[in-house]
């Protein structure tokens, strides 16, 4: 179930992100027959599922030394603070162990004119 803000199809200016209801007599927070739903514990998703990224459990990485206790039934997402040249090691090694990065991006032009 997709959760949108209150008026958001009527109003041109209203963003449809959900935001909480605020006002005193809003039709949505309240929880009139006819309005939207609002989003609350029992739409959660299941314990063991939550916080998954597709079926796979993430797993922030940092250098290719913690990619050793790691198999296919996790999924690496590379830290922001890591170089490119230990980016792409960190790839090489998932590649063989055949563990799905999601944030690759690959080689650039720019690390190939650095290193010459």
């Amino acid at each position: 179930m997709k959760f949108t803000k209150h008026d958001a199809g009527k109003l041109k200016r209203v963003g449809s992100s959900w935001r909480k209801p605020t006002g005193k007599k809003n039709k949505t927070k309240v929880g009139k027959k006819g309005h939207k739903k609002m989003p609350s514990k029992g739409f959660m998703s299941p314990a063991d599922a939550r916080g998954r990224i597709a079926g796979k459990i993430p797993v922030r990485v940092f250098s290719p030394a913690e990619l050793e206790d790691l198999d296919q039934k996790n999924i690496v997402i590379i830290g922001s603070s890591v170089g490119t040249l230990k980016r792409k090691l960190i790839y090489e090694k998932c590649k063989e162990k055949k563990i799905t990065v999601i944030n690759y991006a690959g080689e650039t032009e720019n690390t190939e004119k650095n290193r010459e």
